[in-house]
């Protein structure tokens, strides 16, 4: 019984019961110990010490990725160095760390880590203690603490403050807040609406904070009452069970007071333009349709574009567009107290609208086929007087490479509707692989067009087409 009495702990010098049952507890243990090497012992009296994780509690959420673990256990230690405790950190049933400490010598609570950062998710701990008896006892108590629970969440609840429109103003002395928020599990439904002075929060506190509570459909709203005109920004706040914190985006609103309302309205501006859909070219009229309740209008300025100046007018205006898209024109009217307004108006204008060219011009092209190509003896073009023809002469053997002439009339006393244009340079031998094209075009008409190839040891090739009115690609005809 001696080496019994060589490791029995010292007496605590306040003598407390407690300290006592725990130095007799032990003692018990310690000789269970000592009777399982030299003879049977009572179950009793082989039980091991028991450890205990009080921090985090089960079931807590924090979010803390690198926390601490603390504890109890029923053994004081007096002296080092003292048995170590381990937790054991597991996530879905596998070990993801382990962290050690030691009791504090002299009392029987114990602390480790902190742990190494943790992903978020939920863990479970578990701590081990082992009591090293001594040499002549070589198998060590173990004990274990009942597993704890605890999830590590970093997400910060999602709030929105979606109400009053950012930069909305209102005359009114109240400003009524509105929004959604975070319904994650752990998230409260608490929410506080802070208000702070000017265009921005800054580092300055709030002069009003309002607490709302969301509904289960996770919608809120509140009202801040008794506000002095001014700039204002509000921004909703949310915070869970782990701590975090969730913030809306800042929303800016103007309370501007309510203002006297003017001795009488302003005239109403309007107009109307026929036809309602004008093509380029075309006359359109500007036709004011403005009115005023209490004042007669005196004055009517127009402007054409959506910036230029406005020009002293009457109330119909006649004018047209020279290109097609949408045309924005301005009307502004004053009546005789003074008061003025402005309306625009867009007046789509689109392309005319193309007809064929009457009379249709008639190319004539004749002559010999030759064993080298051909001899022209006739080419001639009859047109419409304005219409403007163009030749063009592709491939060697070209007399030259274009011609360009208009129809027109020599006669003073008889203008006839159309004339036959001569083409005499290219009145002669052409060769093989020369190509002729013939176009015959006019403003707003559709006019001809004709390619004309000569070839070898055959008869020449003719296409007719029609041409737009700038003279470019060939299109088809119309049909009708």
């Amino acid at each position: 019984m001696s080496a019994i009495e060589t490791i029995q702990p010292r007496a605590a010098s306040d003598g407390s019961a407690p300290t006592r049952a725990r130095r007799g507890l032990r003692c018990a243990m310690l000789i269970a110990c000592v009777a399982a090497a030299f003879g049977p012992a009572s179950a009793a009296n082989a039980l091991p010490p028991s450890v205990t994780i009080t921090s985090p509690a089960s079931g807590s959420v924090t979010r803390d990725q690198t926390p601490s673990f603390s504890g109890t256990t029923d053994l004081e230690f007096t002296e080092e160095p003292a048995s170590r405790v381990t937790v054991t950190i597991e996530k879905g049933g596998e070990q993801v760390q382990k962290v050690f400490g030691a009791p504090q010598v002299g009392g029987d609570i114990w602390t480790v880590g902190p742990a190494t950062a943790l992903e978020p998710g939920t863990y479970s701990a578990k701590a081990t203690q082992e009591e090293l008896l001594g040499a002549w006892v070589p198998d060590p108590f173990v004990k274990e603490s009942t597993p704890v629970t605890f999830t590590i969440d970093t997400t910060p609840p999602r709030v929105t403050l979606t109400a009053p429109a950012n930069g909305s103003s209102t005359t009114s002395s109240s400003q009524a807040v509105a929004g959604s928020a975070g319904t994650a599990p752990g998230d409260f439904p608490a929410i506080a609406v802070k208000l702070y002075p000017g265009p921005a929060i800054g580092s300055q506190e709030p002069i009003e904070a309002l607490t709302v509570q969301a509904n289960q459909e996770g919608n809120w709203a509140g009202t801040f009452a008794g506000l002095a005109p001014g700039t204002y920004t509000a921004r909703a706040e949310q915070r869970d069970a782990a701590g975090n914190v969730g913030q809306s985006a800042a929303v800016t609103f103007n309370i501007i007071g309510p203002q006297a309302p003017p001795a009488h309205a302003p005239p109403v501006a309007s107009f109307t333009w026929f036809p309602s859909q004008p093509k380029v070219g075309e006359a359109v009229t500007l036709l004011s349709s403005s009115t005023d309740d209490s004042s007669p209008i005196t004055g009517y300025a127009w402007a054409l574009t959506s910036n230029g100046p406005l020009t002293t007018g009457k109330p119909v205006r006649t004018t047209s567009f020279s290109t097609p898209g949408d045309h924005p024109v301005r009307l502004r009217v004053t009546a005789a107290d003074g008061l003025s307004s402005t309306v625009t108006e867009t007046i789509p204008v689109s392309r005319p609208s193309l007809i064929l060219m009457q009379p249709f011009p008639i190319v004539r092209i004749a002559g010999l086929v030759t064993s080298s190509g051909v001899k022209l003896s006739v080419f001639t073009v009859q047109a419409p007087i304005g219409a403007r023809i163009r030749v063009s002469c592709r491939g060697r053997g070209c007399p030259a490479a274009s011609e360009s002439r208009v129809a027109a009339s020599s006669s003073r006393k008889r203008k006839p509707i159309t004339v036959v244009v001569h083409f005499r340079r290219f009145e002669r031998s052409l060769p093989a692989g020369v190509a002729l094209e013939i176009r015959v075009y006019k403003s707003g008409r559709i006019g001809k067009y004709t390619r004309f190839v000569i070839r070898r040891g055959k008869l020449p090739s003719r296409v007719d087409k029609c041409v737009g009115q700038a003279g470019t690609k060939p299109i088809p005809c119309p049909s009708s």
